[in-house]
């Protein structure tokens, strides 16, 4: 059988499994356990493998038939998709620093990179945006994956939490630092009033009496990481005062974060719910949707965690992980299925 190639649905596959070794990463930020350290570190290895092949299977599948091309462009889902790319490498990037270090080098390229990447998103959120405007999709296929590009670009902050924190910081100019928190609000704005005015026209749409919607039910767990984001921009903008261009008090940081933290866990619980009812059925690749915002949640409540100390956050992160595992494994176990249907065709 000619391989064909694999497209940028297998993006969220390997954000997903990143997503593990985050959550062991912040599980090491709390409990201080070098074993919890060592096993994500060896996971984020794997992922850069892992997503090497997974790229360069992307072009290949491009380069065997370029008709793909617009193909792919035409749907609502796919292009959605390639801003995974964005957040692969701020996600990346920012392991990289934790795991192996930073250098003058190091770190001036991931700071040409980051402009790189937020620009690409930027424009991938821009032809969405258009597309959607020039009515190209039809309303039944609006889901919550168009918030993809918009939760990414908020997800710069994953990067830009350490380029703009002592020790890093130190490699760069005053007028850098200024620019590169400017970009983090920018796209801050973007992605808050994007959840709000998209979200709001995905949640209609599925809604609407769609008679497919279980292919597109994973996706309600994408507002979760949609609303975790949030809340990790808003939750270090006190930490950037120091560079003298906006002053957030730390309180009010953390006031807003809860209210957010609660709707994050609300809608958990409502995605969840829609998970466990429907473990029976066999999904799109959407299903990887269930995966990736929950590793965001752990993120979200280790930075509420620090600034509040209250236990309830630890417990949340460990639920969260646990969560996260779970499914996880079901999406592993789902997408084994859907290709093992699909080869057989």
């Amino acid at each position: 059988m000619t391989y064909k190639g694999l497209d940028s649905g297998w993006f969220p596959v390997v954000l997903g499994t990143l997503s593990i070794s985050l959550a062991f990463f912040i599980i090491y930020l709390v409990f201080h356990n070098q074993i919890i350290f060592d096993v994500g570190k060896l996971i984020y290895f794997i992922v850069l493998a892992f997503f090497a092949f997974v790229f360069i299977s992307w072009i290949y599948r491009y380069i065997r038939n370029k008709k793909l091309i617009m193909e792919d462009y035409n749907d609502i889902i796919k292009l959605s998709f390639l801003a995974f790319l964005g957040v692969l490498y701020y996600a990346i990037a920012f392991f990289y620093t934790a795991y192996i270090g930073i250098s003058p080098f190091v770190a001036y390229l991931f700071l040409y990179l980051f402009v790189f990447f937020y620009l690409f998103v930027i424009v991938v959120n821009i032809v969405l945006n258009y597309n959607l405007y020039t009515n190209k999709y039809s309303f039944d296929k609006v889901t919550y994956a168009i918030l993809v590009p918009s939760i990414v670009l908020s997800a710069n902050i994953i990067l830009t939490s350490v380029l703009l924190t002592p020790p890093i910081a130190a490699y760069y100019s005053i007028n850098i630092l200024k620019t590169v928190y400017v970009m983090t609000l920018v796209a801050f704005g973007i992605s808050f009033f994007q959840f709000l005015f998209v979200g709001i026209s995905a949640y209609i749409s599925h809604i609407s009496n769609r008679p497919n919607y279980l292919q597109a039910s994973p996706a309600a767990m994408i507002p979760v990481g949609a609303s975790s984001m949030l809340i990790i921009n808003i939750m270090f903008m006190p930490q950037f005062n120091y560079i003298g261009i906006f002053q957030v008090p730390a309180d009010l940081a953390v006031d807003f974060s809860m209210m957010l933290w609660g709707f994050d866990l609300f809608l958990f619980l409502v995605s969840a719910a829609i998970a466990i009812t429907h473990i029976k059925y066999r999904q799109s690749m959407t299903v990887w949707a269930y995966v990736f915002p929950v590793g965001i949640s752990t993120f979200s409540d280790y930075m509420l965690w620090v600034f509040t100390k209250l236990e309830l956050f630890v417990y949340s992160i460990i639920i969260f992980t646990a969560g996260l595992i779970i499914l996880y494994i079901y999406a592993w176990i789902n997408t084994y299925y859907l290709n093992k249907a699909t080869s057989k065709k």
